[in-house]
This record gives structure tokens, C-alpha cells and sequence, in this order.
């Protein structure tokens, strides 16, 4: 797989521990990026994304990292003029794609680090380290990214998410680690002491993919993906401790439920299932399609425990491993793995991913499946809707062959109305290899 060369100047801040500016747009000869314009009624200030520089896609199916070109790094994209400043930050695509948050006020990002740099020469998987921090980058001036922060949180840190007043990151461990959530005070701009929180009926034999915070509540989601379980918890905090109280019942959902999104006002839980599993030929590499799930949250009356729901299912294509729903709770999209990840020679291969669009009653959680669009590209982990609604915005981890090096991140138009449909608009930026979360910043 293609991994972007850089110019010797950015090797060399990058080697400093410096932050770079890049300019988005197609690679050019002397191996600087072209510039783009901004798309027309796009909102919200930018898109920070993190990428993976050890590996490429392909070793999923045969365990080779490729050769090492770029290291693991942070970037973030103003969407006022298409820049990308960057920093050097570890991080793996080895685990749910909810690797990267950033604060309410739009000032921090916080990237969990579920594996670390490759080991001095290796080439297999295996020689990856396993991860256990938390890093904090101060993103308030988008063109000079900066590391504040650093803590140990537990065993191969997964997906994470940071409470809606800002105050608390919560991170799902592996079950090497046993301890179930970390939770990590944050407050102006310094990362707290950490505690660790788990319920009665986590089995700390499962792994936790994900967990994720109520927009408006000390309430969190916590995935237990290989068992296809939700558990809803209540967060209580005294001083830096923490503790999980079960709120309601878990859920069922369909097979591996990798990562799921509130809606806007929380009504509402979406997951994305995979149905990825040792059952599975190749674990994931034959998975059928995939679906969402979509769980009507209860409340509490009285004595009485809220009662959340399964309200709907839709379909879509193979490995929807990330999951968008917009700002005003009427859509869902979903990016699909396909086999795009698979080496070229590979029978499996396909030579495309896909987006699916789910229209999303935001009152009731019924869902439609609208459609599903295929694309070049190779393993798009996530996506993003800008503020508006109007446009998704989609990371890209590499590039099949004949496409320009690096990874990129690709933008979308919702088209709306009596056929509504995604369509892909020309505007792709080029980024560094590998990357795989990203979130907008209001």
C-alpha cells in the first residue's frame, strides 16, 4: 500500500517534536500540498483526525506493517481554507474508531493509545507495543497543535468519550486490563488522577470496544462488543473517584456492536454491528452485511428502572465500523470496511468501500436504509457531519492503487428532499497515512 512521503523539512520537525502546517489539496511534484477553497455553506471551525503511521490496511489479513514512513500524528483541519497542522501523537487503528474526542469548548483533543510504536526493526503485528496512554492536545489556535498533557490510563486504552460539561474523559480498556472504565478528570487543560469503575454485570473476561457520553447527562453507553450487549451507567463523582451505578436494563443488539452515537438530545442510542466474531470465516474478513441498531432510552419513574428498547434495525453494506448521525438527529451514515482492506492479490479483495445512508425519524427511531454509495478508498473508519448537515466528511485510511500517496479525508453532499442521496464532491484533501477517528469542532 502507497504510504505518503514526506519533505525532508517536515521529517525534520516532526523529528523535532514540533507541529507542521500542511495545505490540503493533491499532492504536486516537489511533494508540498496544493491548496483548496472551502465548500460553499460548510460550518463549523474544523476536523481533528488521527492517523496511524505503522500500519498499513492490509495487515489485518496477512499481519505485515509495511514499511515505516510516517509517524503516528494528530492533524487538524481548519474548514474555513482546507489547511492541516499536525502533530506527532502515538495512536493505533487497532481498535474502535472513537480513538479521538475533543472538549465542548472545542479547546483539547484527547487521543487514546491502544497500541504504540512498532518495536525497533519489526514488521509483523506482533511487533506492535501494547498502548496505555492518554494524550491531551491543546487545539485552540487550529494552526499550532500542542501536547499538554500524558497519562497512563490502563491495558490497550480503546474508544473514549468526554462528558458534556467537559470536566471528565472516560476510556474503555481491554480486558487484559480487567478494570473495565477509566475515568480522567480534566480541568483547565490539565489531565487529573485516574480511577477505574465497573458494573456487576461487566465481565472483565469481555472486551469493552466503546464507551460513550450522554449529551446532556451523567449517563454513559458501554459496549460489550463480542457479547453484543449495551449496558447504560450512571456516573457518580466524589473528588477524582468514580463509580458506575446500572441504569435500566442492557440491551441485546445485534452482532458486534463495535461503537454507537446518542442522537442530539439523547432520546436516542445507535449502534453499529458488524457482525464480526470467531464464528465468522476469517473473524472479519467474510462478515456479511451489517446493520443498525437503534434503542429507545427509558426513563425512571418512581421505584420504577427505565426500560430502553430496541425500536428499529437497518441494514447496510459490509463492516460498518463507523457511525455519523447529524446535527439536527434526522440522519445516520454509516462507513463500510467492505474487504477494501485486503491485499490487492487477495480473492476477497474488493476494490471500493461504501457509505450508507439511514434516514433517521429523530421523534419515533425508526430508520430507512436510503442507499448505499461505493467509492475508491481503503478501510474508512469514520466520519463526521459539519454543522450544518450538509456535508459528511469522511477519513480515508490509505489509497488503492493509481491514487495519490498518503491517506486522505473526502467530502460529501447531502442532497435532501424527495430523493435524497450522498453524493461525493471533487474535494478530497490529502492527509498523512492511516487515518481512522475524527470529530468536528463547533
Amino acid at each position: 500500500m502507497p504510504i505518503l512521503s514526506f519533505h525532508p523539512q517536515i521529517r525534520a520537525n516532526l523529528a523535532a517534536g514540533g507541529a507542521i502546517l500542511l495545505v490540503g489539496g493533491p499532492v504536486v511534484a516537489d511533494g508540498h500540498l496544493a491548496s483548496e477553497t472551502a465548500l460553499p455553506g460548510i460550518e463549523g471551525r474544523a476536523l481533528v483526525s488521527i492517523h496511524d503511521g505503522d500500519m498499513v490496511a492490509s495487515a489485518y489479513v496477512n499481519g505485515q506493517l509495511g514499511i515505516p514512513e510516517t509517524p503516528d500524528a494528530l492533524t487538524v483541519l481548519s474548514l474555513a481554507d482546507m489547511s492541516v497542522a499536525q502533530i506527532e501523537v502515538s495512536n493505533s487503528v487497532a481498535g474502535a474508531p472513537t480513538a479521538v474526542a475533543v472538549t465542548p469548548d472545542g479547546r483539547f483533543a484527547v487521543v487514546s493509545e491502544s497500541f504504540g510504536p512498532r518495536a525497533d526493526g519489526g514488521t509483523s503485528f506482533g511487533d506492535l507495543t501494547p498502548g496505555g496512554s492518554l494524550t491531551l492536545v491543546d487545539i485552540s489556535d487550529l494552526a499550532a497543535p500542542m501536547i499538554v498533557g500524558e497519562v497512563e490510563v490502563g491495558s490497550r486504552p480503546d474508544g473514549l468519550s468526554i462528558s458534556p460539561d467537559g470536566s471528565m474523559v472516560a476510556v474503555a480498556l481491554h480486558q487484559s486490563d480487567g478494570r473495565g472504565i477509566a475515568f480522567v478528570p480534566l480541568s483547565g487543560g490539565t489531565l487529573g488522577e485516574v480511577s477505574h469503575a465497573s458494573l456487576p454485570a461487566m465481565d472483565p473476561s469481555q472486551r469493552v470496544s466503546h464507551v460513550e457520553w450522554h449529551p446532556s447527562e451523567s449517563i454513559v453507553a458501554i459496549h460489550m462488543v463480542d457479547q453484543a450487549v449495551i449496558h447504560f451507567a450512571r456516573v457518580t463523582r466524589e473528588g477524582d473517584a468514580v463509580t458506575l451505578e446500572q441504569y435500566g436494563n442492557s440491551v441485546l443488539t445485534s452482532k458486534y456492536p463495535f461503537m454507537g452515537r446518542f442522537s442530539p438530545d439523547g432520546a436516542l442510542y445507535l449502534t453499529s454491528n458488524l457482525y464480526w466474531g470467531p464464528d465468522i470465516t476469517g473473524i472479519w474478513t467474510e462478515a456479511p452485511e451489517g446493520d443498525v441498531t437503534t434503542i429507545r432510552l427509558g426513563q425512571a419513574s418512581g421505584d420504577e428502572a427505565p426500560r430502553h428498547v430496541i425500536v428499529d434495525r437497518a441494514m447496510t453494506a459490509r463492516s460498518p465500523e463507523g457511525i455519523a448521525i447529524s446535527p439536527d438527529g434526522e440522519w445516520a451514515v454509516t462507513t463500510n470496511l467492505e474487504v477494501s482492506y485486503a491485499p490487492a492479490d487477495d480473492p476477497r479483495h474488493t476494490p471500493y468501500s461504501s457509505l450508507t445512508l439511514i434516514d433517521l425519524d429523530p421523534e419515533t427511531g425508526m430508520m430507512e436504509t436510503v442507499g448505499t454509495y461505493a467509492y475508491d478508498g481503503i478501510l474508512p473508519e469514520a466520519a463526521a457531519f459539519d454543522a450544518s448537515g450538509r456535508y459528511v466528511m469522511v477519513v480515508n485510511y490509505d489509497q488503492l492503487e493509481g491514487g495519490s500517496e498518503g491517506g486522505s479525508i473526502d467530502f460529501w453532499r447531502l442532497v435532501d428532499g424527495d430523493r435524497p442521496k450522498l453524493v461525493k464532491t471533487r474535494t478530497s484533501i490529502s492527509v498523512p497515512h492511516g487515518p481512522h477517528s475524527t470529530v468536528l469542532v463547533n
